[in-house]
């Protein structure tokens, strides 16, 4: 039985304001392997800071994706590999919690969700493994899949963590990163999708 391969929709990103002093300003641009301070919101509690940096952006290849079913809108679409490390400087523990909030912005200053892989088994070239016993000062790691055009370019991959809507108060002020994320900028060598896999950000 073949698997299928989901992804949403591309969104385009706006400008906000600055995020706290105490987060790294919301818009800020950094190159892959730098740290940014950035909020993670644990589900049903607090909003805590985390040590985020993208550590590679790599070129997938079609073989990659043998035994998915691609959607049509994908079918001429390359895989994009996002590697992250975190490092929680918080008293939450975030063990088994989903951390590390991304899109990927293209060329064409879209945002891309990342796909989903829904099969019953896993999909090994990039995985997020649960992390455990994730407490002050212990650190975790992740990769996030992305189909990008085949013709283009992934320009950053973004981070925006998550948001509540109850409360008071704007959500844009509430939440700035959510709406203009900080982004680690892709290298310029990576526009031209040719040759075997390969890294195209360390």
């Amino acid at each position: 039985m073949r698997l299928s391969l989901i992804a949403a929709m591309a969104v385009t990103l706006g400008t906000l304001p600055a995020l706290a002093d105490s987060y790294e300003r919301a818009g800020a641009e950094l190159r892959t392997g730098e740290p940014a301070i950035v909020p993670h919101l644990v589900p049903k509690g607090p909003e805590v800071p985390i040590e985020l940096r993208v550590t590679a952006i790599e070129e997938g290849s079609a073989d990659d994706l043998k035994g998915f079913e691609i959607p049509k809108s994908l079918a001429k679409a390359r895989p994009i590999y996002v590697r992250y490390e975190y490092k929680n400087l918080s008293d939450e523990d975030l063990s088994a919690q989903q951390v590390g909030a991304f899109v990927a912005i293209d060329d064409r200053d879209q945002a891309h969700a990342p796909a989903l892989a829904m099969s019953a088994g896993s999909f090994t070239k990039c995985t997020t493994p649960p992390a455990k016993g994730l407490t002050k000062g212990q650190s975790g790691r992740g990769c996030l899949l992305f189909m990008i055009h085949e013709s283009g370019r992934l320009k950053a991959a973004a981070y925006k963590g998550h948001y509540r809507s109850e409360g008071g108060g704007t959500m844009q002020a509430k939440y700035p990163i959510y709406y203009n994320p900080v982004r680690w900028v892709a290298a310029e060598a990576a526009s031209a999708p040719t040759g075997p896999r390969r890294v195209i950000v360390q």
